[in-house]
């Protein structure tokens, strides 16, 4: 579904050239959800938005859905993927459902059929009753369930998640997750989620790989286990 060979991206920081990603190979399978895990400026973040399209690599070469992502087939291979960012980026002068249509609305207008999909949808995610809500009378958690919505309109193949939990508590936490697990089981959906959180991680993703310094340092298969707050390899093997 995901395919990176040989990846590589510099950045100019503080007026030099940096290589912040460093001949990555990596690959996703249609229908995982497969995590990216790092601390803050390892390169987690920097990989997904190559995979997403929204910034090229300097070396490699990248695949969706068996296809070269590149400038011809960029605008093709997005519409396939939706995205779920850590600060919602809801509009606030647009109701519930209208953000969850704005997709459509930006696409090809809305139509009767994605009105009936967004109520679908808002009450796959919990929020039927609040169709007609004010985006800032909602709690955090039920932004993001918003965000959600919005991202499954457009019924994408892969769904990048972006520090999807970092901006709710504990209990909000789960429950997104659990969403995230659902949405994955019920429409077959890939994802890949990224995270500097090893429990977040560990709760959803089959696969995880360990970003540092732009390099992958180990790829794990997961299996529910305990969070030891040592090193991430330490933390995903351990019981």
């Amino acid at each position: 579904m995901i395919r990176l060979e040989k990846v590589s991206k510099e950045f100019f920081i503080g007026g030099e050239k940096t290589r912040v990603i460093d001949g990555i190979d990596l690959h996703v399978d249609r229908k995982e959800i497969f995590g990216l895990v790092g601390e803050t400026g390892s390169g987690k973040s920097t990989i997904l938005r190559m995979m997403n399209g929204y910034i090229e690599p300097d070396e490699g070469s990248i695949y969706l859905m068996g296809m070269v992502l590149d400038s011809d087939s960029r605008y093709e291979l997005v519409k396939e993927t939706s995205m779920i960012f850590q600060g919602f980026n809801l509009l606030g002068n647009l109701n519930v459902i209208e953000n969850v249509l704005l997709p459509t609305k930006l696409r090809k207008g809305v139509r009767k059929e994605n009105v009936e999909r967004a109520r679908e949808l808002l009450s796959f995610v919990g929020l039927s009753e609040f169709e007609k809500s004010n985006i800032r009378n909602l709690s955090g958690g039920q932004k993001q369930r918003v965000a959600i919505a919005r991202t499954l309109i457009t019924k994408p193949r892969i769904i990048f998640c972006d520090e999807p939990t970092s901006a709710l508590d504990e209990n909000m936490s789960y429950e997104v997750l659990k969403l995230l697990k659902d949405i994955n089981e019920r429409f077959e959906t890939t994802l890949v989620i990224v995270s500097h959180d090893i429990g977040v991680i560990k709760s959803v993703c089959s696969r995880v790989a360990i970003i540092e310094n732009g390099k992958i340092s180990d790829l794990i298969s997961l299996t529910p286990k305990g969070v030891a707050p040592v090193s991430y390899k330490e933390a995903f093997l351990s019981d």
